[in-house]
């Protein structure tokens, strides 16, 4: 059996004392992405994202404003 993906893999870093590990994954659905690996313990984790090809800017640009505004309340 063949399976094939389509979207875009895309590797991304994630603070998770910036973005809690449940606030990744529910942004990562609901564009419609999923994890495919992971690399790293917390706090830093490397991760290898499967997205759409039309969401990656919009989720790159979100993930990147949830951990600058948390950097900023803190």
């Amino acid at each position: 059996m063949n399976a094939r993906v389509r979207g875009t893999l895309i590797e991304v870093e994630v603070d998770h004392r910036k973005v809690p590990y449940v606030n990744f994954v529910k942004m990562l659905g609901e564009m419609g992405g999923r994890v495919v690996s992971r690399d790293g313990f917390w706090p830093l984790s490397k991760y290898k994202i499967l997205l759409p090809k039309k969401s990656v800017r919009e989720f790159l640009s979100l993930l990147e404003d949830a951990q600058r505004s948390e950097a900023e309340a803190q």
